[in-house]
């Protein structure tokens, strides 16, 4: 014999409805968040696409952190690095190459009359934007 065919929960029209509501609940929440968050991306997109770039002192005030944490954060994960000898630091290409970083060289006139060469990692508006999603607030300690 053939064994009797058990009812789907598809069949029963109460169990349909409470499902479809709650799918509908979840839904709507999810498009009000959206839609609190649009300003926010706006904002993100309008930075990420300026012009200029910032030194990384001026990009930790951005992100809202200590200088030192943001120098601490870009060593660690391969922005930037010190060549041994020197002070300064210099941003590994692949992240000159996304548009992250870029170098700014400057040349200053000695008091002697020589000539001295500055270099400047910088944060780009894109390697900001890039920063304020990657490294999450953290409570800072007064």
């Amino acid at each position: 014999e053939k064994a009797a065919k058990q009812p789907s929960r598809l069949d029963d029209p109460n169990w349909l409805r409470g499902t479809l509501l709650t799918y509908t609940e979840k839904v709507l929440a999810l498009e009000s968040q959206v839609d609190e968050l649009k300003p926010s991306k706006a904002a993100l997109d309008r930075i990420s696409e300026a012009d200029g770039s910032m030194c990384i002192t001026d990009a930790a005030k951005a992100l809202q952190m200590r200088p030192k944490d943001l120098f601490s954060y870009l060593e660690q994960n391969g922005w930037i690095y010190r060549r041994t000898g020197n002070s300064h630091y210099l941003g590994y290409q692949p992240k000159a190459v996304q548009g992250l970083l870029e170098h700014k060289v400057t040349t200053v006139l000695r008091a002697d009359g020589t000539e001295k060469i500055n270099e400047q990692v910088r944060i780009t508006p894109k390697g900001l934007t890039k920063l304020a999603k990657l490294i999450q607030p953290v409570a800072q300690a007064a």
